[in-house]
């Protein structure tokens, strides 16, 4: 649990008087050129024309980008594949020799597709599968769209079938495609090469795109999904074998097995069956018109599970649980006894149908799900002369908010069962208030329960309470009371870990042994620069060696090679030398499928230095005193990076602001070629250059900045300026920056408009938001605008979210900026401290307490604080013109903050524009509402800084009647007379 938190001065003392001591805050009067309009307060400014043969960057060009997904190198090594997609487009795959220049394309459709809907979630984004190569590196397989036009023809037009996808398979031999259509999925085996299996779309009953058609007959018995065809091919020679009715399918590791569960209409050959691959004999599981799910093998292929309803014909049929040994004894057949039949499982609970069904990693134990019976639900017409309503209760766990979003994943909520083989005993571990980790070889259970902490989390104080768990009896024991943060448990299941009181507790299993392990070490494992006002998290965990007898630990620049019997001393890793160089190091496994790293192999540390920002790879040895070894470091960002299973081969990216992160491939990773060029069309238009500014903020705090400029830029004469923040940004110094638009700022498209774009970054004191962001942003401005390259009438500043309540409070205590975006910004702490974030149903208490909004307590303590740093409180100081962004649904920030902002800016008559984007989300997804505001942005800046002619929505608004006719080219309508702005009286 979180300790009180002490007071501290007044925001305004302290920022009244670092406004005092500041040389340009807010800045003199200067004598100022002849407005170019009515609109804007400075001259007309004419960007210089793109530099010589590079054309102009425009909202058209953005879909041109293309992005790489997907890749992987063959187990060979010898092939590298990966879907490349522009933002709006068709996709298509690259498979490329790692040692040539041979190179295959295929196309993948319809893959860039623009989001058509508001507030849609991450399921609803469209991501095309990647492309899966052959175990035997030999063929690469992958899902063919349909093109834009067949889908967006479809979406048109009501109750048009879906177009379907197709299966695409490439022999890396010559490059040659076969295509099947029709195809709902694929597998192959991890292991062998010699077989791929793919699914059939059910042609029968096509399905319409949009949700058109008759609704299905009412199911008499159970309800069945029933399967289609599934086709096994051989891969060299193309001999197909269907299997007709295949509701799911998989293989084993090894590519021994084929398992497959059929369920048909008409009942015939239903059951769950496996196939050797070796001989073609298909043996029978369980036979019987059923539902089956949840079929998968143990790693070795010796055993099988799923979940049937077989024999159950009821409206509402139970589950039981079925396994399999696949290497019976001598003279005994391969048959699936029932494990858990639905009797065996306590009252209220079932086996859940779509639950977790698996073994452990040592396929010693069957992890399963139990669910709840469901309730009957009320009849839609019982409650019509009822009341209606919500009862939030001051002792609930979860506040209704909370309790609505969560209601689908509550009312489905699955508890871990383990079923360990040796003992044929099963046993609930899982519970609504305790969930589990199992080990590898499902002999200890971590058990976490946080339900007592749950309230307080309300306001971001919760805590966990850990047990490990009996896996035969359930049995618990406790390990440790109200832990901050999430405890972890090794993987071999010998301990548990977890940071308490800025040190790593290690809690040997086998003993019941407490040990805290980094209590003697002369460096902070707690994160150094945190400025929340809550308990500085730990840096983190890099793995543990073989047998869990060492675990690795960041401080934050090194790593530590730690006992976590506490027996042997701790040794540093990285020798103190990220410390000494200012370079962090972290871990890269390449063998992420192995749960240990081996300690005979070298350890492979990624690196950043802190002050430049470059980065790459270097090499240590676990249980030396020597010092990591470099492999690569350059100037760029170096990411990505992967190894082929079987052979030495490398893949990563590397990337600067002008560089797009391409592929690279090598036998060493200190030596890679560059083998992919995803956008050849970059050097056809305008990128600047970026760099590292530095300054000192109010409080003599060293900070730092990234100034992109425009690739024509000329120190000599002074440039409009947009200022765009968050909390630190500098860490993207090398990231791409592909030209694209929505509700924050694109350096590349600001530069080719003609303007600097400057990102400080911003260090904060407990208690003063506000004014730690005006305390490093304007003498952060200031700086620029002292070289003289910077018009310090043309400066405008912008922000999202927390980026918008920051550029809110700073036009209350400076008018040294021309305008200001501030986009679904908070206005007022006082209401939304009481506010719900939507999205999640969680109150909004917890991040002024104790996270981003860094209030530092409750409304009731710190009453000053929320009305201090409230920029609602101060707007009649404001002379910066604003437009804003405050979408409706939007689910972080209240909407009804940008209501109380317009209302008070419209009583005080300053100039405010507020865009509301109907259903739409925080950052909108819909690509038709990202590209508007990224055009109102650019429109604004270019009246307030450039001195441009109003747009229209500028100049009278948009009445409510005339909703759309921007958006479809309709007639200018009648009524307002120019430049006189309509809506009502």
């Amino acid at each position: 649990m979180r300790s009180s938190v002490t007071r501290h001065t007044s925001a305004s003392t302290v920022l009244a008087a670092f406004l005092a001591s500041a040389s340009a805050a807010p800045l003199a009067a200067q004598p100022a050129p002849a407005a170019a309009n009515g609109f804007t307060s400075v001259s007309r400014w004419t960007p210089p024309p793109p530099p010589a043969g590079k054309k102009p960057i425009t909202q058209e060009t953005y879909d041109l980008w293309r992005t790489i997904s997907g890749a992987a190198l063959s187990n060979d090594g010898r092939w590298a594949a990966y879907t490349l997609s522009p933002v709006v487009g068709e996709g298509e795959l690259i498979v490329r020799a790692t040692a040539s220049a041979t190179e295959y394309k295929a196309p993948r459709g319809f893959t860039g597709r623009p989001q058509l809907m508001p507030a849609a979630d991450s399921s609803a984004q469209f991501n095309a599968q990647p492309a899966q190569v052959s175990a035997d590196s030999r063929f690469v397989a992958f899902l063919i769209y349909p093109p834009r036009g067949e889908v967006e023809r479809a979406r048109a037009r009501r109750g048009t079938p879906a177009p379907r996808n197709s299966l695409g398979l490439m022999s890396v031999a010559d490059g040659g495609l076969t295509r099947v259509a029709n195809v709902r999925s694929f597998r192959l085996a991890r292991n062998g090469g010699r077989f791929l299996a793919y699914q059939l779309e059910d042609t029968a009953a096509a399905r319409p795109a949009n949700g058109a058609g008759q609704p299905p007959a009412a199911p008499v018995g159970p309800r069945r999904d029933y399967g289609t065809t599934l086709v096994l091919r051989e891969l060299a020679t193309g001999t197909e074998t269907r299997i007709d009715g295949v509701t799911g399918y998989a293989f084993d590791e090894n590519e021994q097995w084929l398992g497959y569960t059929v369920t048909t209409r008409d009942g015939v050959n239903n059951g769950a069956f496996v196939r050797s691959l070796a001989s073609g004999t298909v043996t029978t599981l369980v036979a019987g018109p059923a539902t089956y799910r949840g079929m998968n093998f143990d790693r070795k292929g010796g055993q099988v599970v799923f979940v049937s309803d077989v024999g159950d014909s009821t409206a509402r049929p139970r589950f039981a649980l079925y396994h399999a040994a696949l290497t019976p004894a001598k003279g005994k057949p391969i048959t699936a006894r029932r494990l858990v039949a639905p009797g065996d499982v306590p009252a209220g609970l079932l086996v859940a149908d779509r639950g977790q069904v698996g073994f452990t990693r040592e396929g010693n134990a069957i992890v399963f799900a139990l669910g709840n019976v469901p309730a009957d639900s009320i009849p839609a017409d019982s409650l019509t002369d009822k009341a209606v309503y919500d009862l939030w209760h001051w002792k609930d766990a979860q506040i209704m908010p909370q309790q609505k979003v969560n209601a689908a994943r509550d009312r489905n909520r699955s508890y871990t069962a383990l079923y360990t083989l040796a003992s044929n005993r099963w046993t609930q571990l899982a519970n609504d208030s305790l969930r589990v980790v199992v080990s590898n070889d499902g002999t200890r259970v971590l058990g976490l329960n946080s339900l007592a902490y749950a309230i307080p989390q309300f306001w971001g104080e919760g805590a966990t309470d850990v047990y490990l768990l009996d896996p035969l009896t359930g049995a618990r024991t406790l390990v440790a009371r109200q832990v901050d943060g999430t405890p972890q448990l090794s993987p071999g299941g010998n301990y548990v870990v977890w940071f308490e009181n800025g040190h790593w507790v290690a809690y040997a299993a086998a003993v019941g042994r407490r040990v805290v392990l980094t209590d003697k070490l002369p460096v902070k494992f707690q994160d150094e620069e945190f400025d929340s006002p809550d308990i500085p998290p730990p840096y983190g965990l890099g793995g543990w060696t073989t047998g869990d007898r060492r675990v690795l630990v960041y401080d934050r620049f090194d790593v530590w090679e730690v006992d976590p019997a506490g027996i042997a001393p701790p040794k540093n890793l990285t020798d103190g030398a990220g410390r000494r160089a200012g370079m962090t190091f972290r871990v890269v496994d390449l063998e992420r499928d192995e749960p240990f790293l081996d300690p005979a192999k070298p350890v492979l540390l990624r690196a950043v230095d802190t002050l430049t920002k470059a980065s790459g790879f270097w090499q240590d040895r676990l249980g030396t005193e020597a010092a990591p070894e470099r492999l690569v470091m350059a100037d760029r960002s170096l990411g990505g990076l992967q190894k082929a299973r079987n052979a030495e081969q490398y893949l990563l990216t590397q990337s600067t602001f002008n560089e797009f992160p391409d592929l690279w491939t090598g036998t060493s990773i200190a030596a890679t070629t560059k083998i992919s060029n995803a956008n050849p069309q970059d050097a056809e238009y305008p990128r600047g250059s970026v760099e590292l500014v530095s300054w000192l903020n109010g409080d003599g705090i060293p900070l730092r900045g990234l100034l992109y400029k425009p690739e024509n830029f000329e120190a000599s004469k002074p440039w409009p300026m947009i200022v765009y923040y968050y909390e630190k940004l500098t860490d993207g110094l090398h990231t791409y920056q592909a030209p694209s638009g929505r509700n924050t700022i694109n350096p590349v498209v600001y530069n080719s408009l003609g303007y600097l774009v400057f990102m400080p970054d911003i260090v904060y004191t407990d208690g003063q938001p506000g004014p730690s962001a005006a305390k490093a942003i304007i003498p952060g401005v200031q700086s620029l605008i002292q070289r003289g390259f910077v018009d310090p009438k043309r400066i405008g500043i912008t922000g999202q979210s927390w980026g918008g309540y920051q550029t809110n409070y700073l036009i209350t205590v400076t008018n040294m900026f021309a305008a200001a975006v501030p986009n679904a910004t908070v206005v007022n702490m006082t209401s939304a401290y009481g506010g719900i974030r939507w999205q999640s149903g969680l109150a909004r208490t917890f991040q002024y307490e104790h996270t981003q909004s860094r209030i530092g307590g409750s409304l009731w303590q710190f009453p000053e604080r929320f009305i201090e740093n409230s920029p609602l409180f101060r707007l009649d100081r404001v002379t910066t013109p604003v437009l804003f962004m405050a979408n409706d649904n939007d689910g972080a920030v209240p909407w009804y903050q940008g209501i109380e902002f317009y209302v008070a800016m419209r009583r005080l008559q300053k100039e405010a524009y507020m865009v509301v984007y109907n259903g739409d989300e925080h950052n909108p997804t819909k690509r038709a509402n990202q590209k508007d505001i990224d055009r109102k942005m650019q429109e604004f800046f270019a009246v307030k800084l450039q001195g441009a002619d109003p747009p229209s929505w500028m100049v009278r608004g948009i009445p409510f009647l005339e909703k759309g006719r921007d958006q479809v080219r309709m007639t200018t309508p009648t009524g307002s007379a120019p430049g006189q702005p309509s809506g009502g009286k």
